[in-house]
């Protein structure tokens, strides 16, 4: 019998939600869906999100980002009362997706980041904390592309912590702190203009999520918090907020109870 992967196994959630600081909201979607509901969820995108899925030429890339995005619009709404149409979202200098802010509502104060990797995705919600979500399906790699990956993007102590381990640790290991990294990327919403051998992560298979330093911000790790997602056996995923993260709860996206697309 097939194990039912763990986000599948994450509650509904209410319909409407609301957050406190140091909560976050951390939600999981198949990208996987027929035709039909891929067509309906294409109706609360806008016009220029529209355009940009009409560029992919792959049609399942093309399927993918309609659904990211337009659940992502289904799950915002839920939070600031809104119809998903109706969301403002704008893209940061470095290209992080952001609610822009506005004087009349509370889309200011509501911060959120995605990740998807082949059909899965994950969201990230949060009060006002900058946030970072990162997904990755461990696809098999040899052992020289593994240390050549981790040579050039790793700092030399992760690298050498990587190297360590015993062969068979060290693809989880590798991911583990692949996507620690990129999480903590997203959540500064610097892009490339943060270097991924700038700073150090925990790795190894015992050790819980961490920054464990940062040579362009020495204060960092005391600033900024990691945690481990474990939404299937067969990725790896990981959250990193600034300040403290006082408590988590998982929803899933998928055959729950959702408002009308209607516009």
């Amino acid at each position: 019998m097939s194990t039912i992967p763990s986000w599948q196994r994450w509650p509904c959630a209410p319909a409407h939600m609301s957050l406190v600081r140091g909560e976050v909201h951390i939600w999981g979607a198949t990208l996987a869906l027929p035709p039909t509901s891929v067509e309906d969820l294409a109706a609360v995108l806008t016009p220029a999100e529209q355009d940009h899925a009409a560029r992919f030429r792959s049609a399942q890339a093309r399927q993918h980002f309609v659904a990211a995005r337009a659940i992502l619009r289904l799950i915002l709404s839920r939070y600031l009362g809104l119809l998903p149409q109706q969301l403002r979202l704008r893209t940061n200098p470095w290209g992080k997706p952001e609610l822009e802010p506005s004087p009349d509502s509370s889309q200011s104060t509501l911060t959120f980041n995605l990740s998807h990797s082949e059909a899965l995705a994950l969201y990230a919600v949060t009060g006002g904390q900058a946030i970072g979500i990162d997904l990755e399906y461990q696809r098999p790699l040899p052992e020289a592309e593994l240390e050549q990956l981790a040579a050039r993007y790793f700092a030399p102590a992760e690298y050498r912590t990587l190297l360590s381990l015993p062969q068979e640790k060290r693809l989880p290991a590798f991911f583990h702190c692949w996507t620690r990294k990129e999480a903590y990327v997203k959540a500064r919403g610097q892009g490339l203009s943060l270097p991924l051998d700038a700073f150090e992560v925990s790795l190894t298979p015992d050790a819980p999520a961490r920054l464990l330093a940062s040579h362009e911000e020495p204060d960092a790790p005391q600033r900024w918090s990691l945690l481990a997602i474990e939404p299937d056996p067969a990725y790896s995923a990981a959250l990193a907020v600034e300040g403290h993260i006082e408590h988590v709860t998982y929803f899933r996206w998928n055959d729950c109870d959702l408002p009308s697309l209607a516009t």
